[in-house]
């Protein structure tokens, strides 16, 4: 198949593309930077490149047009004129003008808060002003102090708004409100400070003075932000307006002395004409940069853990001109950066402090933003060795007589496998480091301290220690003081009733069969009780100190019981059956000595006691207190059919709080006598006695609550 190709027809569709591509000279595949200026003689607002070429018209038939801001993102430029005393906006072609705000005086600077959607101008010796950014809403922000305010500058971030006045040859400031105003800079002799701009992040103002009286005798100057360090950068004619192209390290302005435009660097360096022929009267000036974002605006600080894969997707930039080269550093040794889907990824090898972190987008004009954050890179988190359980009991062995196997606590957390080690050991004893047991037959007499320890698989260990006492056949102790503490007290009695009945087969000791006939009976708690007779009687011990022991299930571990008898004395059935027999041969001990009596009755009370500890009721319950009516102090006993936090409120008849006891955790069981019934004491939460009178408790145990009534009569 044959084209045939027609060239008039080819040039002609040429040039209406050459057409359509300079018709609107805004249009572009890429975005281009420009510069805008307003001609205050031919009255119109012109733009250009950065580097002056292109120079275009986009407003024309002005009266006064003076001072000019962009608001790129937005596609308008906003300028004040000051002949019709009125600010106007338009589309950055020049499209479009709007009259926004009229019936001004001589406005003259203007300045955009973009985000905040407000402006700002002057109005010469007169007012500083703001409005939305469609002229609505207009507000007189400093009336009064004003000699020639000129142009206008914004540090919307810190909140502040700074100006020229050439009258009062000074640079001030104020907040964004109007208050709070300072001078900053006061400029001597021939001075008439113009057009301002701000690097907020280098901490410079940056500002045209223009010398009218003295031609060529003008200068571009900086100043930090406060004020300080006035430096002078360039020797102009007579410079008049400014602004800053901080990423791209320029400063530019007009010069209605010599009608021109320059540009040198932000330290005064390398003085450019960049344009030179063709304006009449240049003032305001302002650039169209479209700046580089990210979205999101911020980065976390990041904290991630050596040896363990870590990602991290980094923001993308927009505005500015695409396309963008990213770049982030300092990078954690172990993770890479993958600059086309902007992921940080990888797992660390090298712990690192908080590191400041820099990530930056550079567009295809070599414009540049940045965001930091900081990167903590940790050690791995080491798991300590523990065991299960978390103690071992010291041992008491006798000499010559073989002892039940024994293992030890197993470790846990670390790095397995580990071995287990044991030392010292007892002369006659074993340990076997495979199932971690202690067994054997002890042949010397003596205490040793022995540390059993767990080292994992990088060496980590961890020890427990303990005791190992072996004693002598006939060790010459008290056989009355079964749990071998040193005294005969009730603490004994109570371990004779835990075996009350048992029988015990020839060759196995059992320190509750006292006079070791092979049978707990009545015979060992008379010479038990007539023991703590001699001894002096109680010494001392107490009802709830018994009780407390018992629950914690420790009497049978100090008896020295075999492991058989302990299970069988805590058998709650098994001991309730033995303590009901106890009871009943004590009533029937016939004896004539008080002091007997008085341990054998305090022995019925802890032993009644302990068949109480080791009842588990079939439901919750709350009950009546005692005494009731009382005076200062009452008993309240509850029953748990489960455990539960156990919390009970008291209060007056009017339903106002009076006091709170919180009993914390308990076991399920009855907590019917006083050593275990809640206690009030009759005082208030101020540590007051309360009044007499009705008062309620209520009990919370879980999911279960109840109320009584209860009274106070003094």
């Amino acid at each position: 198949m044959r084209i045939h190709i027609n060239m008039r027809t080819v040039f002609s569709l040429v040039i209406v593309l050459f057409f359509l591509l300079t018709l609107n000279p805004t249009t572009s595949f890429a975005q281009v930077n420009y510069m805008y200026w307003a001609e205050n003689s031919a009255n119109k607002i012109q733009r250009a490149n950065l580097d002056g070429t292109n120079v275009q018209d986009l407003v024309v038939g002005l009266s006064g047009p003076e001072g000019i801001a962009v608001d790129v993102a937005g596609g308008k430029m906003y300028w004040t004129d000051h002949d019709t005393n009125k600010i106007q906006r338009a589309n950055l072609d020049g499209s479009n003008i709007e009259d926004l705000v009229t019936g001004l005086e001589l406005p003259l600077g203007i300045a955009l808060d973009v985000a905040g959607g407000k402006m700002y101008w002057t109005e010469y010796s007169r007012f500083i002003q703001r409005a939305n950014l469609d002229g609505t809403n207009v507000e007189i922000l400093i009336a009064t102090g004003l000699m020639g305010a000129e142009e206008i500058a914004l540090d919307v971030a810190g909140g502040k708004m700074y100006w020229t006045d050439d009258v009062a040859q000074k640079i001030r400031r104020a907040n964004l409100d109007g208050s709070n105003i300072e001078d900053l800079v006061s400029t001597t002799g021939a001075s008439s400070p113009e057009g301002i701009a701000l690097d907020i992040v280098g901490g410079k103002m940056y500002w045209a003075d223009s010398f009218q009286t003295l031609r060529f005798q003008g200068k571009i100057q900086r100043a930090n932000l406060d004020g300080s360090n006035v430096e002078n950068l360039v020797n102009a004619d007579v410079p008049n307006g400014i602004a800053l192209d901080v990423a791209g390290g320029k400063v530019y302005w007009t010069d209605v002395g010599s009608d021109k435009i320059q540009r040198a660097n932000l330290d005064g360096s390398n003085v450019e004409d960049l344009i030179t022929t063709g304006l009449r009267h240049p003032e305001g000036m302002a650039l169209g940069i479209p700046q580089i974002t990210f979205s999101p605006s911020q980065i976390p600080d990041q904290t991630f853990t050596v040896g363990t894969y870590a990602s991290l997707t980094l923001p993308i930039a927009t505005g500015g001109t695409p396309p963008y080269t990213y770049t982030l550093s300092p990078i954690p040794v172990g993770l890479q950066f993958d600059v086309a889907t902007q992921l940080l990824s990888g797992t660390p090898t090298t712990a690192i402090s908080a590191t400041l972190t820099t990530y930056t987008a550079t567009d295809a004009t070599g414009r540049t933003a940045s965001l930091t954050f900081t990167i903590t890179v940790t050690d791995a988190p080491t798991t300590g060795i523990t065991f299960v359980p978390s103690v071992i009991d010291d041992l008491t062995l006798s000499v010559n007589t073989p002892m039940e196997l024994l293992y030890l606590p197993l470790a846990a957390g670390g790095t397995p496998p580990y071995i287990y080690t044991l030392d010292p050991v007892p002369t006659g004893l074993v340990f076997d480091a495979v199932i971690q047991a202690l067994s054997g037959t002890p042949t010397t007499v003596g205490t040793t301290t022995a540390t059993y320890t767990a080292t994992d698989a990088t060496g980590t260990f961890a020890s427990l220690t303990f005791t190992i006492e072996v004693i002598g056949d006939d060790p010459g102790g008290d056989a009355l003081d079964v749990n071998g503490d040193g005294q005969v007290n009730v603490v004994d009695l109570a371990i004779v009733a835990l075996f009350y009945g048992t029988r015990v087969p020839v060759g196995i000791p059992l320190p509750a069969d006292v006079n070791a006939d092979g049978v707990v009976n009545l015979l060992d708690l008379t010479a038990v009780a007539q023991g703590i007779d001699a001894a002096g009687g109680i010494n001392g011990i107490s009802l709830q100190e018994l009780g407390a022991a018992l629950l914690a299930g420790e009497l049978e571990v100090v008896a020295g019981a075999p492991m058989g008898f302990r299970t069988h004395a805590l058998s709650g059935e098994i001991a309730s059956r033995n303590v009901a027999a106890a009871l009943s041969d004590v009533k029937h001990l016939a004896t004539g000595d008080v002091h007997i009596r008085k341990e054998l009755a305090m022995l019925s009370e802890l032993l009644a006691l302990l068949v109480e500890m080791r009842e588990i009721p079939e439901t919750m319950a709350l009950l009546p207190n005692y005494p009731n009516p009382f005076n200062p102090e009452t008993w309240i006993p509850y029953h748990l059919s489960k455990a539960a936090e156990v919390i009970l409120r008291i209060y007056d008849m009017r339903g106002v709080s009076v006091r709170e006891l919180v009993l914390g955790h308990q076991a399920a069981g009855v907590y019917r006598s006083r050593g275990r019934a809640a206690y009030w004491d009759g005082r208030n939460a101020s540590g007051e006695p309360v009044a007499s009178g009705v008062y309620f408790y209520t009990l919370t145990a879980g999911d279960f609550t109840a109320t009584r009534k209860m009274l106070i009569r003094k």
